[in-house]
């Protein structure tokens, strides 16, 4: 009969008596264990108002998503809103090594954006290199806490409010890989944005239906086509009303858009203002350039 090994706890919870009520995030728990055992089995339906992301950094365990198994194995990690339908665990029949892991616990009370945004990007379960940005601030703040650095929340909460905008600005991995019809269809906007070509363009170029390019895309890359299209004029208009030269017709239509007032509008709806208004307005403040 083999010997039940115990499982390795070195988790923190946190409750701070100086925080700011309801504040931006707020760091819950912190832990790195090592579970052996299928008495490692959690439910997220019973679960408090919080965000978790747990990180795998040896063997694997299992979630169960939309009643779907999804093996977590070393360099995997699932992102869950709690409570949920959601369920984990580690099974005994499956592995024969301990699965062992990082895990953070968030409240979200002004950050709910920043998770939606990572879900939509990666999904719930994705992939994430050792050294990743997230996977280091998970150790880091580990570490704060097994030291006893972990007493200060506006500090915690900073570094938690870093981890969620490294994961939002994680690459969708190969779901956005060279060759996918996304990688693809960037490729063809980047070279044509100029020209006033639509996701009809786009989409016969690569012998597709509009429908279906426009939903591969969100699934891969979490936007739309017609945002990426949106965004890469926009970003060279920015250029050019930065270096002054050309007027708002002009630079327009150089950009791809159909015609001067076109472009205001649309100018106006993503920047806040017209493209006169913040020619002046980085004239004004001196800025060489603009990253939008």
């Amino acid at each position: 009969m083999q010997e039940e090994r115990a499982d390795i706890l070195d988790n923190y919870a946190f409750h701070f008596l100086e925080d700011v009520e309801e504040p931006f995030i707020q760091l819950v728990a912190i832990g790195r264990e090592a579970r052996h055992s299928a008495r490692y089995h959690l439910e997220n339906s019973g679960r408090g108002e919080s965000y978790l992301l747990q990180y795998t950094l040896a063997g694997s365990g299992t979630v169960r998503i939309g009643g779907q198994e999804h093996i977590v194995d070393e360099g995997k990690a699932f992102f869950l809103r709690m409570p949920g339908e959601e369920g984990y665990y580690f099974d005994e029949g499956r592995n024969r090594a301990p699965w062992e892991f990082l895990f953070a616990i968030f409240e979200c009370h002004g950050a709910e954006r920043y998770c939606g945004q990572i879900e939509s990007h990666l999904g719930k379960v994705f992939s994430l290199p050792r050294g990743h940005e997230a996977v280091r601030l998970l150790f880091e703040m580990h570490a704060m806490a097994r030291e006893g650095r972990a007493r200060d929340p506006f500090l915690l909460s900073s570094r938690a409010f870093s981890l969620l905008c490294a994961l939002c600005t994680t690459p969708s991995g190969d779901r956005d890989a060279e060759g996918s019809l996304s990688a693809r269809a960037k490729k063809y906007i980047r070279m044509h944005f100029t020209s006033p070509i639509g996701i009809a363009d786009v989409a016969a170029f690569l012998k597709v239906s509009q429908s279906h390019l426009s939903r591969e895309f969100y699934r891969e890359t979490g936007g739309k086509p017609i945002d990426y299209l949106t965004r890469i004029r926009l970003d060279q208009a920015v250029d050019m009303l930065t270096a002054g030269g050309g007027s708002v017709g002009e630079i327009g239509m150089e950009c791809g858009f159909s015609g001067g007032n076109y472009f205001s509008k649309v100018f106006k709806r993503h920047m806040g203002m017209t493209p006169l208004e913040f020619r002046e307005y980085v004239r004004r403040e001196g800025y060489s350039k603009t990253q939008i």
